[in-house]
């Protein structure tokens, strides 16, 4: 009788899985779909169901529903796809390939978010520079690009190289990513942003203020995340570019890329040439070097080599990503000719290398979560020479002081892992994860020749939603290290829309940035220096405060926006190299800093044309010197703005850039050892350039002028006296007005490959 009834029972459930409505929901590449958003409607207008696609990108109507009429419409919505609105007759198997908004996808933002979202929906704050802006600018490198953007501050070395300030916080604390991981290789705290090219960037995505909740130690002031290019899919891709520039820049790079629907393959490679830059030298004309003072010139001569290569693996829930990158640079500082007779030079070479290995690997979980995993080693080696040169026949040798010679290592693992699950329609979305970084550094003037250190955190994030217009969005983390104690870092963020179309933001958030194994073990004693690391320092420690406030306005034809912004910064554990007996300097926990500042940008947009423009003020203070500047803010002001044009007629497009850079004014030590105030001072830098398309749209021709105003130095009374600087009343800014042209082709074939 059981088996009857079981039989039963299994014929009338065949029967009404094969009387359901199956629709299923994929992509341009036939991949499934998962949470697209639906509703359904009888020919009445009357509502049948509402659902959301599932891991196999299906949504099943069931029979009692679905026959009461011979046709249905079909409302689908998926965030980064064509909104689908259809009628359609009733078939028990239905199949929709949703069409990819590419204006939407544009926007799409990773750094700091777990789900798919959009810089207008994130609760952080996030500027976005897109590849338009970057080929208009004629950016080479990340300091190119960086020229143009309001609260960054650039300064330049001739050895150490470009480094950055954000909110008024220097460089050390601003950490920059490529596709999430950190880049590895500080000299003297910073990252040398000349050293970052990108070739293969498609954009950049910077957030002001602490993400140490998201990324650990070095994330005090900000994050800069640099978006490589997606993997090619069903298509043949190739790309070579050139760039020459009148100061002496000669830039070549070829690419290719290949895939079909679960394989793609890629790999780029590229070579910057620069001879080398000095105001006595004439436009478009690069002296060769000669024996005598000219030799040394302002702005050091370089060569850099580079490459990658990736290969990425899609099927239904899995994306899995091995990606390759060699970068090698080669500086060449070029000395004064010696006295008594001017025939004889000390030369220096700086031979830097960095190679970066990662892994990344996603994986769907049903219908809302999502596993995301990511393992790097990257590994930074540089090495300093000093050469012995005999400028009458240019025979040279290494210096036989080893004091002369010096090779830095520095290797970093990372581990990074996280379970996030979200849908629009819950009130909670969570993330919960681990971040390991196990870093070494290996020189001779590191303790014991070898250092190393270890950093293991856990981590998590909530988005909440008490009210349908506004989210709030919690974050706590918790690390452990092996060489000094790390604090729990604790964030809020709230995200309030307030009315149509205007947003209120408003965070706290408290960061740090860890010693590095420099300051805690670097070890240089000779006759002539004591300079020794500190293992007890602490790690700096900060709280953020931030608030702004954005109105936008649009209309058919023209949109509008405008952002009122005021942040303010507290650091306390500054690490600073300090004089602790007569004789010996060592790094210390010394002074507390703070920074504030106010900002009013706009966007103005009508079809083709893009203007932005912003004003704002910083201001720093800081007790290193004494404990009644503790609130002394010193102010400077800045100014930007750009505008982009394009004549779709003629497939032309032109670009100004133009900052106001304000006097930057400091407190320092006068020859009486009195607190006196001091002054860098203030600049002005315009570029401008015309881009043209052509042979349908695969060549891009772009020509334009570099610093239009011909800055180059500016004057200042901080101390600028170093070995690295361009004199003591000076500092360099730039290499005068330039004048560049780039020439980049594109070609794509897309083609069904076999697997």
């Amino acid at each position: 009788m059981k088996a009857i009834v079981s039989c039963i029972a299994l014929i009338c459930a065949i029967a009404t899985v094969r009387a359901q409505v199956r629709i299923s929901f994929v992509d341009e590449l036939e991949d499934p779909i998962v949470g697209v958003k639906t509703q359904f409607f009888h020919s009445n207008g009357t509502l049948i169901l509402k659902s959301v696609s599932d891991e196999n990108g299906v949504v099943l109507i069931p029979s009692e529903k679905a026959h009461k009429s011979s046709v249905i419409r079909i409302n689908a919505v998926m965030f980064g796809f064509e909104h689908l609105d259809t009628v359609v007759q009733v078939a028990s198997n239905l199949r929709f390939a949703l069409e990819s908004d590419i204006a939407v996808q544009d926007e799409v933002i990773v750094t700091a978010q777990y789900g798919t979202n959009t810089v207008e929906n994130s609760v952080h704050r996030i500027k976005v520079i897109d590849r338009e802006k970057m080929d208009a600018m004629g950016a080479v490198n990340l300091r190119d690009v960086l020229t143009n953007e309001m609260g960054v501050r650039l300064a330049q070395d001739n050895v150490l190289g470009s480094s950055m300030s954000l909110q008024g916080i220097s460089g050390e604390n601003v950490k920059i990513l490529i596709d999430g991981v950190p880049v590895v290789g500080r000299l003297d705290g910073n990252i040398d942003l000349s050293q970052i090219n990108l070739n293969e960037i498609e954009r950049i995505e910077i957030v002001e203020g602490p993400l140490s909740v998201n990324y650990g130690t070095n994330a005090l002031a900000g994050v800069i995340n640099l978006i490589t290019k997606k993997p090619t899919r069903n298509q043949i891709s190739s790309g070579a570019g050139s760039y020459c520039e009148s100061i002496g820049h000669y830039n070549a790079n070829v690419d290719v890329d290949f895939g079909n629907k679960n394989h793609s393959y890629g790999f780029s490679v590229g070579r910057n040439f620069f001879d080398g830059w000095d105001p006595t030298h004439a436009t478009f004309r690069n002296p060769i070097p000669v024996a005598d003072e000219r030799r040394s010139i302002l702005w050091n001569p370089k060569e850099q080599m580079f490459g990658s290569a990736y290969y990425q693996f899609v099927k239904s829930k899995w994306n899995i990503r091995y990606k390759f990158d060699f970068f090698d640079e080669y500086v060449l500082n070029r000395g004064l000719p010696r006295q008594p007779y001017f025939n004889t030079a000390f030369d220096d070479e700086y031979n830097t290398r960095r190679v970066d290995n990662s892994v990344n690997v996603k994986r769907r979980l049903g219908t809302n979560g999502k596993w995301n995993s990511m393992f790097s080693y990257s590994r930074y080696d540089r090495v300093k020479n000093t050469f012995f040169v005999d400028l009458t026949n240019l025979e040279r040798q290494l210096t036989a002081s080893e004091l002369d010679q010096d090779t830095s290592m520095f290797d970093q693992w990372v581990f990074r892992g996280s379970y996030a699950h979200s849908k629009d329609s819950s009130i909670i979305s969570y993330q919960f994860g681990y971040d390991i970084m196990l870093e070494s550094a290996t020189g001779r003037r590191i303790l014991n020749r070898r250092r190393q250190q270890g950093d293991f955190a856990l981590f998590t994030i909530a988005e909440i939603r008490p009210l349908q217009k506004m989210v709030i969005r919690p974050g706590l983390r918790y690390s452990y290290n092996t060489a000094y104690n790390a604090p729990l870092l604790p964030s809020l963020n709230i995200k309030w829309t307030l009315a149509k179309n205007i947003d209120w933001r408003a965070s706290y958030a408290r960061g740090f940035r860890a010693p590095g194994i420099k300051e805690l073990y670097f070890e240089f004693v000779d006759i002539n220096h004591n300079i020794v690391g500190n293992d007890n320092l602490n790690a700096e420690s900060s709280h953020n405060l931030s608030s702004a406030f954005l109105h936008r306005f649009k209309s058919e034809k023209w949109s509008l926006k405008s952002e009122l912004l005021g942040f303010y910064n507290t650091i306390s554990n500054r690490i600073s190299l300090a004089a602790v007996d007569a004789t010996q300097f060592s790094y210390v926990n010394i002074g507390s800093f703070q920074s504030t500042g106010i900002r009013a940008s706009f966007q103005f947009r009508r079809d083709q044309l893009s203007v932005n423009a912003a004003i704002g003020w910083i201001g720093t203070a800081s007790d290193v010197f004494s404990d009644a500047l503790r609130n002394e803010f010193l102010f400077s002001r800045e100014v930007q703005g750009s505008l982009m044009y394009g004549i779709q007629k003629t497939k032309t497009s032109l670009g100004i850039f133009y900052k106001y850079q304000g006097q930057l004014p400091q407190f320092i030590l006068d020859d009486d050892g009195n607190v006196a105030q001091g002054f860098t001072a203030d600049f002005h830098t315009l570029d401008f350039s015309v881009t043209q398309k052509f042979w349908n749209e695969s060549f891009h021709l772009t020509l334009g002028v570099k610093n239009l105003f011909d800055i180059t130095n500016v004057a200042t009374n901080v101390g600028t006296g170093g070995v690295h600087s361009s004199g003591a009343n000076a500092i360099a800014i730039g290499t005068g007005r330039s004048y560049f042209t780039s020439l980049q082709y594109r070609f794509k074939h897309k083609k069904k490959l076999k697997k």
